[in-house]
């Protein structure tokens, strides 16, 4: 026992001078040959190394659910750049893309401007790696990825691997309040149906006849705010105003394409969009059944279909809670 005392207070005298001199929050790790050492000798090491690291690393001796030593209250951001979905961010930070949209209030998401700052519901949470964990076991522990820790952990990314006593962050989940959509869901086409007669908006008919090929609602990350329609015809088909109104926009609108906006008042605007060729013009007052152009492929568009919105006072509602 006598020779583990001289050994601890030996290397306690050594490492300290040596980790002082370089300035560092870490210990000096001597890597000595213990080629020829007995058990017994190799054991007095090994208690001498185990009393070092908890000397120079004292957070390392506290008590397990304490490890955390830092938790940031500010949640992560990330920058928008050309060709981003809400459902690619959400998949690279392990966050469901619906939960994104309502933690940064976005309505349309198809609107995901280029440079814009959105907050992540996640906060980095920090950790100290206790002996045998991986980047693999901490990934699992936290629910994450290895390509996340990673992200959060340049130094990490750099090594490629964690060591026993190193602190990095990791991601902890902010709770998001989703939108309340049960009752709504359950009875929405009923109360639009109320809502459009009262409004006198009851007498909507479909701009084209046809096969829906895409409906309302969420899709691949991106909220499709309209029902996508098709028929064989293709290009030959005339797109019909749904309601008489005035043309508020005849032309062409970025991922619409060549596009007609009607107004048919107490709130209600329709969208026709991808049109091959428009005829009509801006500010003209067009009935209902009337001619607004020709079914086509333009702006962002997989194929000749005519997308169609609904508008009830600036939001977006399904077309087919209004249509007959």
């Amino acid at each position: 026992m006598a020779s583990k005392k001289a050994l601890v207070a030996s290397s306690l005298s050594l490492c300290t001078a040596s980790w002082l001199v370089s300035g560092q929050g870490q210990a000096v790790h001597a890597a000595d040959d213990i080629r020829g050492m007995n058990p017994s000798e190799w054991e007095d090491e090994r208690v001498a190394q185990a009393v070092l690291y908890q000397y120079l690393s004292p957070i390392s001796s506290v008590a397990e659910g304490n490890l955390a030593t830092k938790k940031e209250s500010k949640p992560l951001t990330y920058k928008v750049k050309r060709g981003d979905t809400l459902y690619g961010i959400g998949k690279v930070y392990g966050v469901d893309y619906r939960k994104l949209a309502a933690f940064n209030r976005i309505k349309n998401p198809r609107l995901l401007q280029v440079g814009k700052v959105l907050k992540l519901p996640l906060k980095r949470k920090w950790v100290r790696v206790k002996e045998g964990e991986t980047l693999e076991s901490l990934a699992k522990t936290y629910k994450t990825s290895e390509k996340l820790l990673k992200k959060l952990n340049p130094g990490v990314a750099a090594a490629g691997s964690v060591y026993t006593g190193q602190v990095i962050a990791v991601p902890s989940p902010i709770k998001v309040k989703m939108p309340k959509m049960g009752r709504e869901n359950g009875s929405k086409r009923k109360v639009l149906r109320h809502a459009s007669a009262a409004a006198g908006a009851s007498s909507f008919s479909w701009p084209v006849w046809g096969q829906i090929t895409s409906r309302y609602g969420w899709r691949n990350g991106r909220m499709h705010n309209g029902i996508d329609i098709w028929n064989e015809k293709r290009t030959s088909n005339v797109i019909r105003a749904a309601l008489g109104g005035r043309v508020i926009k005849a032309g062409y609108s970025n991922g619409y394409g060549n596009l007609v906006v009607v107004d048919h008042g107490n709130g209600w605007v329709t969208y026709y969009a991808h049109l091959s060729r428009i005829t009509v013009s801006k500010g003209q007052v067009v009935g209902k059944g009337q001619s607004l152009g020709y079914m086509g492929q333009t702006g962002n568009a997989t194929g000749v279909h005519l997308h169609f919105e609904v508008h009830r006072n600036g939001r977006p509602v399904n077309p087919l809670s209004v249509l007959p």
